[in-house]
């Protein structure tokens, strides 16, 4: 398993890059910088899981206060990894003739920063199960997929970012009472909080065949 941890994170590192090719081959094209958010937000994106790794490499036996801490942050970074999706959005600032390459551009970010956030599920999913119970981190893991929803909800449509939490509190929780009754705040919450928990039963089924299969 150790060699096969480290063939993912290899795997990431060469997606990270391939990510960053494509943006330098759309730079030479269009002599534009336009694109040069997707870094940053990939850059975000990679933070949670950098966090879950760490937790589950160092921090496993430290204190439960400690781990809740740490949990705490990791799950403020979470929805910057499927934010990229949202970027599609920008598809309307693009010139027709090259769409098919932001397409592309737009896909190949979005699907690694999904991956980097089912990584990480599956990384805090398992210390949680690990250190507590399986029906905590049942629950937890309910509860993060949905607050991550809400959280691209904040981040799309009220432009907050992770580090809001600390610098504007209260403006984030009176904007957040103040979304209840927008229908688009439920929409994205629910939709992308079902699709992240969807595709983590996904990947949680594909990973227990794998490890079934190399035990026999």
């Amino acid at each position: 398993m150790k060699k096969l941890f480290k063939s993912i994170k290899g795997s990431l590192l060469i997606l990270v890059l391939f990510c960053i090719f494509l943006w330098l081959i759309r730079i030479s094209i269009t002599k534009s910088l336009f694109f040069g958010f997707l870094i940053w937000n990939l850059f975000l994106a990679i933070i949670p899981y950098c966090i879950s790794t760490i937790v589950k490499d160092k921090m496993q036996q430290s204190s439960k206060l400690k781990l809740v801490l740490t949990l705490l942050i990791w799950l403020l970074f979470l929805p910057n990894a499927p934010y990229i999706i949202t970027d599609f959005i920008h598809l309307h600032h693009i010139k027709a003739n090259i769409i098919w390459l932001d397409i592309f551009i737009l896909f190949a970010f979005s699907s690694t920063g999904l991956l980097f956030a089912i990584l990480s599920l599956t990384d805090v999913y398992n210390i949680i199960k690990k250190r507590w119970n399986l029906q905590n981190a049942k629950y937890f893991l309910i509860s993060a997929t949905f607050l991550c929803g809400f959280g691209i909800y904040l981040g799309r449509f009220l432009r907050f970012n992770s580090w809001d939490v600390l610098t504007s509190p209260l403006t984030i929780v009176k904007k957040s009472f103040l979304s209840i009754n927008d229908p688009k705040t439920w929409f994205i919450t629910i939709s992308f909080g079902s699709f992240l928990y969807l595709l983590f039963l996904f990947f949680n089924n594909v990973e227990n065949n794998l490890l079934k299969k190399q035990k026999h």
